[in-house]
């Protein structure tokens, strides 16, 4: 049997730290309709047919039941201007500012880039993580810069 050197869990981390993302907030309902507002910076498109996006979910997170195969979810790629709500939404995958809904189980973070609606497709587990798939079914554009996360920090995209 092979055994694989033990990884500095630190500078993995850095490391991972060192990929430049955008930054997203997931909102969905709990069954007991509960509003849910995660970030996430793990958010990335699959497929244009069938439309399938994906992002990952910690599986010690207590919002993991609002992410059930067939659950309906909305992804908000936040702007420049929306580090805050980020910050928020990182520590307490509490409730979204807004309770507008695109849909009646959706709530909507107002002033974001894009929406795209989406149903929990399947959601494999990965190591110490979900990863939700979801099946696009409708999406919104709005003007704006993104916000972008690298090395821990917030900040604008600038064309190179």
């Amino acid at each position: 049997m092979r055994t694989e050197p033990a990884l500095d869990a630190r500078a993995l981390r850095q490391v991972f730290g060192l990929f430049a993302t955008g930054v997203t907030v997931v909102t969905a309902r709990h069954a007991d309709a509960e509003p849910v507002a995660i970030t996430a910076n793990s958010f990335t498109s699959v497929s244009m047919e069938p439309p399938l996006v994906l992002w990952c979910l910690d599986n010690r997170s207590r919002h993991l039941p609002a992410f059930a195969p067939g659950r309906m979810f909305a992804v908000h790629v936040l702007n420049d201007g929306q580090a805050e709500l980020a910050l928020r939404h990182a520590r307490s995958g509490g409730a979204p500012e807004s309770p507008r809904a695109a849909r009646p189980a959706l709530p909507v973070v107002e002033g974001a880039l894009a929406r795209i609606e989406c149903r929990v497709a399947d959601r494999p587990v990965a190591g110490d993580h979900h990863i939700i798939i979801g099946r696009v079914h409708d999406v919104a554009v709005a003007d704006g810069a993104p916000l972008v996360f690298h090395a821990s920090r917030f900040g604008r995209f600038a064309p190179a």
